[in-house]
């Protein structure tokens, strides 16, 4: 008699196969479950350490400047200095410097050589009274490299060092850093009645240091200061929320398709240990002992399961990562694998996955033989009417949580959370509803396109209408990857849009040329005439610097606002205006939507302008101006005139900008190195450009997101393939038979691929139709367009379909040609 451990065992030995998908099965739920929940660790980290390099060590910095400065600045410096959570501070000069060749001012900036200014700003040198360091653009404008000398504020400098130019932001500004003492200097005699000696205040904190606390406390010194708070960054705070929203949402759906999975896998392992225990019990076997048989045999395959997929994260982790980052051509921080957090998931996932395995089994095994073998038999759901009650029940659910979401929702929080639970309700009655549906598309379709459909196909499709229950699951396992997909890919395109569209607004044409200082002395006119000879049937249009004005209303009380000069007949040309209505463009006013929704103005209608008069301390009146258009393209300031409206056009409003529009990007640069020669000022930016830069700083900041949302889809697609070859090799029976009544190998072949199609197809179908409702709710958390990645969806529904058959035409043919006599007394369900 043998021991019931080597009885266990025995049976392994004589389902090897089945042994082997099951442990497969688990691997894979193991590693999908750990590589989500190693991602949520590391995600924030990540984030975080992002914006670290773009902030340095600053954790809060305090802003002032002489529209809005500090009554005692040493007072102020000590107070934060003194702060028992300050660990470091550094003083910082903005101001702006004149830098001869270019002949005008750029942005300046002075700092201390200490490591919270350096990390900040990216510099490596210490800066002395003699050196600068200025942006790569800059150097790059005026020719110079590091240790060449530049004239700025009458003096000349050493360059020390060139920094590269801040990536992904479109039309990068310059600038030009000094050492804090000598930027002190030029910036008193330039600004003499200037109040403060610096501008901000960068502070290092400790660690848990509440940063608003902070900051209340030293604004009750100074209460006009203004407070960066990095964490506060909206950036930030905007990449946050969407991690944690796909974090929430993509953990809900995994934990969701490794439950499938194992349901749909261990289908099988179940159905031969019931088999197996009701016949031990005929022939007298005890509850204990079948119930330690259990036992060994869950625990080994468990146990063999979850260290594999514990491999598998590890490997992935560590090895192919990296190799991802290779090959999108991004560099990822390696961090080292969390083996405090793996090492519980695995035990909790192991424990969870021990219970889907024996309980099922157990419970059989206390009941009468014969009632386990008629259970297990069973193929449809029970209780069809309670389902489709419960169906009702969570739509209902879903539209009531999302009609209090949208409308009667206190906060964020609430609304964010009655929305989610709006989607996973329609989700949940959607998975449930699926059987419902199979059994009315089988019992409708089969009938009415059967004579359209060869033999073989139509015996594949009725094989699987009393099968509903089985093929349930694995059909829901396949429409979870598209639902993963469809959301995955709409969240980062939506993101990557977003990136585009910033860019877009920068440039309404191909290239914009750009003035460095703000007091250029460039006659608009004149430059579009040169850029005009240069390039044949180009397109110029000139804008100005900010300007100020007053609107006067009815009751003569001014109002501010800020207004650009600009060619409005070229701007209309190029199409970036619409159709002006008014002839004389000196009269012409464009105005932004919102300055005509405050206003109440429409076209055609009157505006009394002035002009702030510093002698009589107020806005006198200079010009009446006629609405000729309201358009959305008026980004700079809220109003546009003309260079021809005369009494607006002041020394405030200086050439800012030029919009060129050729089909030849790199025909109008190659023309305008003679140009920029003449206007060293001058910076040529293309859109080209600035969008494959914008692009790769999204792949490099999204990439963990990129490669993670990867690695889940195709785990999630071995585990389905996993289930496909289940959900096959249990019909070997069904396929022994039909080879009696005398189907050919190459007509088995056609049925199974007929199977696996009509899964692919209905779960694909279902999978992107869901993943589209699912995502147009939590797209209203917040809204906006959502656009899908159709290439990605159709490449992984091909690819699937690709796998597929590249696993099962060699298994069903295999199948297909083995002796029917063994294949008849196999197992089948």
């Amino acid at each position: 008699m043998k021991s019931l451990n080597q009885l266990a065992f025995r049976l392994f030995r004589e389902n090897k196969f089945l042994v082997f998908t099951s442990i497969a099965s688990i691997a894979i739920a193991v590693s999908l479950v750990l590589t989500m929940t190693l991602f949520t660790v590391n995600a924030k980290q990540t984030l975080q350490e992002d914006l670290r390099t773009m902030y340095g060590d600053m954790d809060i910095a305090f802003v002032y400047s002489d529209e809005n400065p500090v009554e005692n600045e040493q007072e102020l410096f000590q107070a934060v200095a003194n702060h028992p959570s300050t660990t470091a501070i550094s003083q910082a000069l903005v101001t702006q410097a004149y830098v001869a060749p270019l002949g005008g001012e750029v942005y300046g900036l002075g700092i201390e050589n200490d490591a919270i200014a350096k990390s900040r700003y990216k510099t490596t040198v210490n800066l002395k009274g003699d050196t600068v360091a200025i942006t790569e653009n800059l150097a790059k404008s005026l020719k110079l490299s590091k240790g060449d000398s530049i004239e700025i504020e009458q003096d000349v400098f050493k360059i020390a060092e060139i920094l590269k130019n801040a990536q992904g932001t479109g039309i990068a500004p310059d600038m030009v850093i000094f050492e804090l003492e000598r930027a002190k200097q030029f910036n008193q005699s330039g600004l003499p009645n200037s109040k403060n000696e610096t501008t901000a205040l960068m502070v290092k904190t400790k660690e848990d240091t509440d940063l608003i606390a902070m900051a209340n406390e030293v604004k009750k010194i100074q209460p006009d200061l203004r407070v960066d708070i990095i964490e506060q960054d909206e950036v930030a705070k905007s990449n946050l929320n969407s991690l944690s929203l796909f974090i929430i949402i993509l953990s809900i759906l995994i934990l969701i398709v490794t439950s499938i999975m194992v349901i749909s896998n261990f289908d099988l392992f179940i159905y031969k240990n019931k088999n197996q225990f009701a016949i031990m019990r005929a022939l007298g076997a005890k509850t204990n002992q079948l119930a330690k048989v259990i036992r060994i045999q869950s625990t080994a395959i468990t146990v063999v399961g979850a260290l594999l997929g514990l491999v598998i994260s590890y490997v992935a982790d560590q090895f192919l990562q990296p190799i991802f980052g290779r090959l999108f051509s991004v560099s990822l921080s390696q961090a080292p694998f969390a083996w405090e957090v793996a090492i519980p998931v695995v035990v909790g996932s192991s424990l969870v996955i021990q219970l889907f395995l024996y309980i099922p089994v157990l419970k059989s095994a206390k009941i009468l033989p014969l009632t386990i073998l008629q259970e297990n038999e069973e193929l449809d759901f029970k209780n069809r009417k309670m389902r489709r009650l419960v169906v009702k029940v969570l739509w209902i659910a879903s539209l009531v949580s999302l009609l209090f979401g949208v409308i009667l929702a206190a906060n964020d929080h609430a609304r964010a959370m009655l929305i989610l639970s709006s989607g996973f309700f329609l989700m949940t009655g959607l998975f449930m509803a699926l059987p419902l549906w199979l059994t009315s598309l089988l019992n409708v379709g089969v009938p009415a396109y059967g004579k359209f459909l060869s033999s073989n196909v139509l015996i594949a499709i009725q094989n699987l209408k009393p099968q509903i229950k089985k093929n349930s699951f694995v059909i829901l396992s396949i429409s979870v990857v598209m639902i993963i997909a469809v959301f995955g890919s709409v969240m980062l395109t939506n993101i990557e849009h977003n990136n585009t569209d910033y860019i877009q607004e920068q440039f309404p044409t191909s290239v914009v040329i750009t003035s460095r200082i703000q007091q250029s002395e460039i006659d608009p006119a004149e430059l579009a005439g040169e850029i005009r000879e240069l390039v044949p049937n180009v397109k110029v249009a000139t804008v100005s610097t900010f300007g100020g004005a007053h609107l006067f209303d009815n009751t003569n009380q001014s109002i501010s606002f800020d207004y650009t000069l600009a060619d409005l007949a070229a701007l209309e040309n190029m199409e970036i205006l619409p159709e002006l209505t008014e002839v004389e463009l000196a009269k012409t006013a464009i105005i932004s939507p919102a300055f005509a929704q405050q206003h109440k103005l429409t076209i055609g209608d009157s505006m009394d302008i002035g002009i702030y008069s510093d002698d009589k301390q107020q806005a006198e009146y200079i010009t009446t101006m006629r609405v000729g258009a309201i358009s959305s393209a008026v980004t700079e300031g809220e109003v546009l005139f003309d260079w021809k409206a005369k009494a607006l056009n002041n020394p405030s409003t200086n050439f800012y900008k030029a919009y060129v529009d050729s089909l030849d990007e790199s025909e109008v640069i190659n023309s305008f190195e003679s140009v920029t020669s003449v206007y060293p000022e001058l910076v040529v930016n293309t859109y080209a450009a600035s969008l494959e830069e914008a692009s790769a700083m999204f792949l490099q900041r999204w990439a963990i997101f990129i490669l993670v949302l990867i690695v889940l889809v195709v785990s999630v697609m071995a585990g389905v393939l996993n289930t496909l070859l289940n959900n096959i090799l249990a019909k070997r029976k069904e396929f022994a038979i039909l080879r009696t009544i005398g189907v050919k190998p190459t007509g088995i072949v056609k049925i199974i691929v007929t199977q696996i199609s009509f899964y692919l197809v209905i779960g694909l179908t279902f999978g992107v139709l869901s993943g589209l409702v699912f995502t147009l709710i939590v797209s209203l958390i917040d809204s906006g367009p959502v656009a899908m990645n159709f290439t990605l969806i159709v490449g992984l529904a091909a690819a699937m379909w690709l796998a597929s058959l590249l696993i099962f035409v060699p298994v069903g043919w295999v199948m297909a040609n083995k002796k029917i006599s063994m294949e008849i007394l196999s197992d089948n369900k």
